[in-house]
C-alpha cells in the first residue's frame, strides 16, 4: 500500500474516533483498578478498497480481544446472500402496477456503523501512537464510550442499535432472519448486512428512509439504481455488480475476483513451469 494513503487513511479513522467521541482516555493504573487486567491490545488493519489503477485506502484501529474472553452469548446475525438476491429478483419480476409507482433499490452505507453503538460493558484499550499526545505514550489508554472493532460485543451492540432504529420509525423486524425489515404502511423492505443498507421500495419512500436513516446516524447515500433517465444504472453491493438493464437486472461476481484468480493461475503456472 502506497505509505501516504495509509497514512491519510489511518488520520481519517482518527478524526471519525474523536468526533464519535469513541473512548476517553483514561491512566492506564485505571484499567488494572476497575479490570485487574492490562487494557485490550489494539492494531491498524489498513486496506485497499479499491484496485492498482483506482486506489481506495482505508484504515480502522481493531481491537485484539477476539482470542481473548471467549464467550458463548455474544452473537451477531448475518442475512443470507439470498436476501438481497431475493430483493433484487423482485425488482426485477415486477408487472405494470398501474399508477403505482416502479420498484427501484436504493443502496446505503453506514460510516463507521460501530461508533454509533454505545459500549454496554467497561472495556479499555491500549491507544494508537496517532491518538496519543506528547508524553502519554504508556500511560493513558482508552476506557470505550461506543463499540471498537474487534471488541467481543461491537457486532452485536451495532445490530442491537440499528434494529431499536428500524423499529422505532415503524418496520417490523423479520423472524426468519432478524437482519430482515419490512414496513407494511410504506411497502419497504430492507436488507441490513454490517453496514450495508439495500431497500426495495418506491422512490418516494426510499428518500423517507434515507431522511430517517440521516436524522440517526451517519450514512453515505450510494444511490438508487432503476429504469429511469436520473436513476443508477449499475452498483458494487458486497462485492456483487449489479447492473439495471432495459429489460432485466444482471447480477455479477466483482471483476476484481476474477482478476485475482487470474493472478492466482499465473503464479501457479509459473511456478510449475520452473
Amino acid at each position: 500500500l502506497d505509505a501516504k494513503l495509509v497514512r491519510a487513511a489511518r488520520s481519517d479513522e482518527i478524526l471519525g474516533i474523536d468526533k464519535a467521541t469513541v473512548w476517553t482516555k483514561a491512566p492506564i493504573s485505571e484499567c488494572y483498578e476497575k479490570t485487574g487486567k492490562a487494557p485490550i491490545g489494539t492494531r491498524w488493519v489498513d486496506i485497499n478498497k479499491g484496485d492498482e489503477n483506482n486506489p481506495n485506502c482505508r484504515s480502522r484501529s481493531v481491537g485484539r480481544e477476539f482470542n481473548r474472553n471467549k464467550r458463548e452469548d455474544l452473537f451477531a446475525a448475518t442475512p443470507p446472500l439470498e436476501a438481497i438476491r431475493a430483493l433484487i429478483s423482485l425488482a426485477a419480476s415486477q408487472r405494470k402496477r398501474g399508477n403505482k409507482p416502479i420498484k427501484k433499490l436504493s443502496f446505503i452505507d453506514i460510516r463507521k456503523a460501530y461508533f454509533h453503538a454505545k459500549a454496554k460493558r467497561l472495556v479499555y484499550v491500549e491507544l494508537p501512537d496517532e491518538a496519543l499526545a506528547p508524553g502519554e505514550k504508556g500511560k493513558v489508554c482508552g476506557r470505550l464510550n461506543y463499540s471498537l472493532y474487534g471488541t467481543r460485543d461491537a457486532a452485536q451492540n451495532w445490530e442491537d442499535t440499528y434494529a431499536e432504529i428500524m423499529v422505532a420509525i415503524g418496520f417490523t423486524r423479520g423472524k426468519a432472519s432478524p437482519c430482515i425489515f419490512h414496513h407494511s404502511s410504506r411497502d419497504l423492505t430492507t436488507v441490513i448486512h454490517g453496514d450495508d443498507f439495500t431497500t426495495l421500495g418506491d422512490e418516494v419512500q426510499l428518500k423517507w428512509l434515507e431522511n430517517q436513516l440521516k436524522q440517526k446516524l451517519e450514512i453515505k447515500m450510494r444511490g438508487i439504481l432503476g429504469p429511469e433517465p436520473h436513476d443508477l444504472k449499475q452498483i458494487t453491493v458486497l462485492n456483487r455488480v449489479v447492473t439495471w438493464e432495459k429489460d432485466c437486472i444482471t447480477y455479477e461476481a466483482d471483476q476484481r475476483h476474477a482478476e485475482m484468480l487470474v493472478s492466482e493461475l499465473l503464479g501457479s503456472n509459473a511456478v510449475n513451469t520452473v
